[in-house]
This record gives C-alpha cells, structure tokens and sequence, in this order.
C-alpha cells in the first residue's frame, strides 16, 4: 500500500502542469487556507497538486502549483489596468475587488509574484472600476471693464459687477447708486445703462426720500445741537413781532430730504475709503445736509448705505436696509467714536 501511495505521488510531481497552471510562492506567515482562498480553489485541491500531506504546513519561499480552472467561468470586462512601479498582483486585486487567480486566468500569468511595470492587465467583468470623473463647469472668468475716460455712460456686460464697474472709472459705489436710483447695489441687469455723471439737471440723491421731509431725528438733551451758521434760530410762539422773511427758518433734516432740494448738482470725488469697524467710509464725499456731514458707505456685506455725523451734538447716524435714517444716537463703540472724532476734526480744518 505505502509502495502504491510513494508512485503516485511520483506521479503526480513528475506529470507536466496543465494548461493554465500557475505558481505561487509561500509568502512568511501564509497558511495553506490563505492561498487557497486568495486564489479561489479548495484547499483538497490545493494539496492534491501539490502532492502535500498536511494541511497545516507550508514553508515560506516553498513554490506551489495552482490548479487550472480555479477561476473558471471569469470573463474579462471593459476594465484595463496598466501595472505602475511597485503594484503587486495582490495589491490590484484588492483595488478592483477581484481575486488574484482571476487575473492570473485572463492574463495568462505563471506566477502571482512576478508583473511588470507598463503591463496592461484585463480586469474580470465583475471588477469595481472607479466612477468615471466629471468634468467641472469652468468657472467664470469676470468680464473686464474697459473704461472710456470721456464716457458718461456704461452698459453692463454678463459677469461685471457694480464694485468692477466703480473700480474701472475711479468713481465711487455710492455715486452709481445714487445716480442710477439703483434700490440693490448687488443685483445689477446685463444690458443697463448707467450714468457715469449726473447731468446738469440731474441732481445727485444722497439717499432715498420720501415725499414730505422729516424733521430732525436727534434725540433729545439737556443740551440741544446747537444750529449751524447756516441756520437762524426758530421765532418762540410768544414772540409778538412777525418774523422777518429773510429769517424764515428752514428746520434741521436728516437725510429724508430730496438733495435736489438743498445741493446743487456736482461732480463726486475720486473715492478715498477709511475703514471704521464693518464700515468703509468715502470720506472724500462728505456732503453737508440740513447741518449734519453725510457720506457714501459700505456695510460688511458690501451694501451700500449713508452715515451721518452731527458734530455740534455728538451725535451719529446710519440708514438701513430701506434707505431710511435709524435714531441719532451718542457713539457706543470704539469705532463710532473714532468716525465722530475725526470727522468733527476735519470739518473744523
């Protein structure tokens, strides 16, 4: 019986290997059971080619004979792998999800050790190819302005900006909006025209107004803002004589006034923006309104507004969202006091 067992395990070691057999060798560590598995056929099987009696032992470096038709039924699928410097056979199967005798089979390959770099290897149909990707929208490049410096008019080309349009003919924000009786600065229509200037008979608005002007929204103090030059003290209702018509009083306004009413038509300055806290002030566009200083600003958002400083009270203001002016109030940040301090110190340079 012993004498029957050692020929045919003779047999066995000395027959040629079958068509679409392959080699593998024991890496430190493998059992019999991880090849097996790694290469889709039964550990039987495994032993019977290789003619071993025990399971449970496989040397490292020894080489083994896979089966043919361990993969049997693979069928190569659109998906092409080409082997780049220091892919193994292993690491790609486990990339496409697929085994490696499967890929040995429809590469014809001898040894699951040995691939080269700049190969290209079929991947089984049943591969997880990576999803193609896809291709991102270009971002839009901003449309440049080319500014005409005798031009008294722009048309709004797709993707400018009214920052852009500002910016190319050195004029300020606030000065297009106001010119342009623009309601939102950031939403401008392809294809406006816009007026660069304000005509002779086209005074500039400092803010939006309603019809009746207000009057002044100070609050009150033990010491009232004392008036302007400009502006002559109201009669008391005792007083028994009739006011002289030129000491008509005109009452201090915020800027609810209409500028057409009050200011002349000029020209704006070229922009010089300071910085206090979230607001960037033009302050080379101050403009004296019913006693108070008011200038162009920017909020944080980039929306344009108008403060206002009344220096002979203290006091300061701000419109909001719908163009109208909030409640004068006393500074209350670092950055109020500032505006109040050095505007009142220019004003009287």
């Amino acid at each position: 019986m012993r004498r029957t067992l050692l020929t045919l395990l003779a047999l066995i070691a000395l027959s040629p290997l079958p068509a679409g057999a392959a080699n593998v060798t024991v890496k430190a560590g493998e059992t019999l059971s991880d090849i097996a598995a790694r290469y889709g056929v039964s550990v039987g099987r495994l032993m019977r080619e290789n003619g071993l009696r025990d399971s449970n032992h496989v040397e490292a470096g020894q080489t083994l004979r896979l089966p043919s038709g361990g993969a049997a039924g693979v069928t190569a699928g659109k998906g092409r792998h080409t082997v780049r410097s220091g892919d193994t056979l292993s690491a790609i199967a486990v990339q496409y999800g697929v085994s490696e005798r499967q890929l040995m089979t429809l590469n014809g390959l001898a040894s699951a050790d040995h691939v080269e770099r700049g190969q290209t290897l079929k991947l089984p149909s049943n591969a997880v190819l990576p999803k193609p990707k896809t291709a991102s929208k270009p971002k839009r490049k901003p449309v440049p302005v080319k500014a005409d410096p005798n031009a008294t008019s722009h048309t709004v080309a797709r993707g400018q900006t009214l920052t852009q349009i500002a910016k190319a003919y050195e004029i300020p924000v606030a000065s297009l909006v106001s010119i342009n009786a623009i309601e939102d600065p950031n939403q401008v229509t392809v294809g406006t025209k816009l007026m660069l200037r304000a005509s002779a008979t086209q005074p500039v608005t400092a803010v939006a107004s309603n019809d009746q002007p207000q009057r002044a929204a100070v609050p009150k103090s033990n010491e009232q803002p004392k008036p302007t030059a400009t502006v002559k003290p109201q009669p008391t209702a005792t007083a028994t004589a009739k006011p002289k018509p030129a000491a008509k009083v005109q009452p201090v306004t915020t800027a609810k006034v209409n500028a057409a009413k009050t200011a002349p038509a000029s020209q704006p300055n070229k922009a010089n923006w300071k910085t206090y806290g979230p607001l960037q002030v033009d302050w080379a566009n101050w403009q004296l309104m019913g006693g108070s200083d008011v200038a162009p600003t920017l909020n944080s958002d980039g929306q344009t507004l108008y403060v206002a400083v009344n220096c002979s009270a203290g006091k300061i203001n701000v419109t909001g969202a719908n163009g109208n002016w909030k409640t004068w109030i006393a500074p209350q940040s670092n950055f109020e006091r500032d505006l109040l301090k050095d505007r009142c110190k220019s004003a009287k340079g």
